[in-house]
């Protein structure tokens, strides 16, 4: 498993591309602050990006790193006025953007907390700091929304709350507090949410796979033709899925085709996998000396660099096979395996076009190993819905994803093997992907 190049480190666009249609910034009427004994709202605004292409940067210079881009039409928050630059907020985190591309509009969104104590935390996920906390009849200043969580203003910083526990005001609701007496010391199980997943959403079962607007490869590289083929077969399912997460479709592609090219089936109709003996070997050779002594008949590897060094056989008196030599092989390595403990074999085996290992089964939905081998077996369906679960399931990997940050994905991803060589092929496809859609 793994992707991802450092889009911090290429060469930036202007900063809005050329033609693009700037609107003149309007007056806008200032919104009512809100304050309560635990959180303090700003005058926040919302912008509209009216050019094609936004640079959101660190700092408010167009000689100051791109943090990441923002497309046209993106309703962001404007958090203060620095001479000619916003300082704004999106779901990719705060930067500063030229003033005269974005236009400001009068919405103001707030919700009302429902639970006694809810957790502000620092990023959309249970897993994350939690920043403080605030209480039920509270009113909060919407910044950002994310599937299931809002960014909103405490204490003049943005932080996250789970949408489970809050309701969504109008502009025209009255703020309203609740003051230090009804304050309660309850435990912090009100942001405790129970993750839906992708593959489990009956909804997405009924989403065409393939665009509507297929693209042609001819006078495309190798790897152009792997770009277009990927689009052309998976298109519209994860641009669905990208959207809903707020991730550029052009990067979750990149993630399939570096991946696995693409496929998520061989020509014979078997599904792409991968046999990797030094995991078959922690989640069962390892836990006995006759465990080992089993392993040792079939299989081996470098134990001083546990991913090189494959070898198989299929009895003790044959010649040793080297891994990884194409499908055949990978295959052969695993029905071996499965005879000697079903169950961790397909724990040792990353699955289909996200190259998901098998002992993932769990953090993307499903009961079993065995549930989630015979589902990606099935049907490509799974295969994109498991790329989406997989990087949902830790909130650093989709931070990584929104903000682009190539290289810091590709180790949590994939891990530390080669992460430099994996940027470079990932932002190879997400360039042909930038210029093709």
């Amino acid at each position: 498993m793994g992707w991802f190049s450092n889009l911090f480190g290429r060469k930036s666009l202007s900063d809005v591309v050329k033609n693009s249609n700037v609107s003149d910034v309007p007056k806008v009427t200032k919104t009512t602050t809100t304050t309560t004994s635990t959180t303090t709202t700003t005058n926040y605004k919302k912008g509209m990006v009216n050019a094609t292409t936004l640079n959101a940067r660190e700092k408010a210079s167009t000689s100051s790193k791109v943090l990441y881009k923002i497309k046209k039409n993106t309703l962001v928050t404007v958090l203060k006025t620095e001479g000619e630059w916003y300082k704004i907020s999106t779901e990719a985190g705060e930067a500063y953007c030229m003033a005269q591309y974005i236009t400001l509009v009068q919405v103001v969104e707030k919700v009302s907390v429902n639970a006694n104590v809810l957790n502000v935390r620092s990023f959309y996920s249970t897993d994350s700091t939690i920043l403080g906390k605030v209480y039920k009849g509270n009113v909060l200043v919407v910044l950002s929304k994310h599937r299931g969580w809002y960014g909103v203003d405490f204490n003049g910083k943005k932080g996250f709350v789970s949408a489970e526990y809050v309701t969504f005001l109008s502009d025209s609701t009255s703020s309203k507090t609740s003051g230090n007496k009804t304050k309660k010391s309850d435990s912090n199980t009100s942001n405790t949410t129970s993750r839906t997943f992708f593959n489990s959403r009956k909804d997405l079962e009924k989403v065409a796979l393939a665009p509507k607007k297929l693209l042609s490869d001819e006078g495309q590289d190798k790897f152009g033709k792997v770009a277009v083929k990927t689009w052309n077969n998976y298109g519209n399912l994860i641009s669905v899925i990208s959207k809903e997460l707020g991730i550029d479709v052009e990067i979750a592609l990149a993630v399939i085709c570096v991946e696995s090219g693409g496929s998520g089936f061989s020509s014979d109709g078997k599904m792409i996998i991968r046999f990797e003996n030094h995991v078959f070997y922690t989640y069962y050779g390892s836990k006995s000396d006759d465990n080992k002594k089993i392993f040792d008949e079939h299989f081996t590897f470098n134990t001083k660099s546990r991913r090189d060094g494959h070898k198989y056989r299929k009895n003790k008196s044959d010649e040793w096979i080297t891994s990884h030599n194409g499908q055949k092989t990978e295959w052969e390595s695993l029905e071996i395996a499965r005879k000697i403990d079903d169950t961790k074999a397909l724990y040792s085996i990353s699955m289909g076009a996200p190259q998901v290992m098998g002992f993932n089964y769990k953090s993307i939905g499903y009961n079993s190993v065995n549930e989630m081998f015979n589902a990606f077996s099935k049907d490509i369906r799974y295969h994109i819905m498991a790329l989406f679960d997989f990087c949902n399931a830790k909130s650093t990997r989709i931070q990584y994803l929104l903000t682009g940050d190539f290289l810091s994905f590709a180790k949590e991803y994939n891990g530390l093997t080669a992460p430099e060589a994996y940027e470079k092929r990932l932002q190879t496809y997400y360039d042909i992907y930038k210029k093709l859609l």
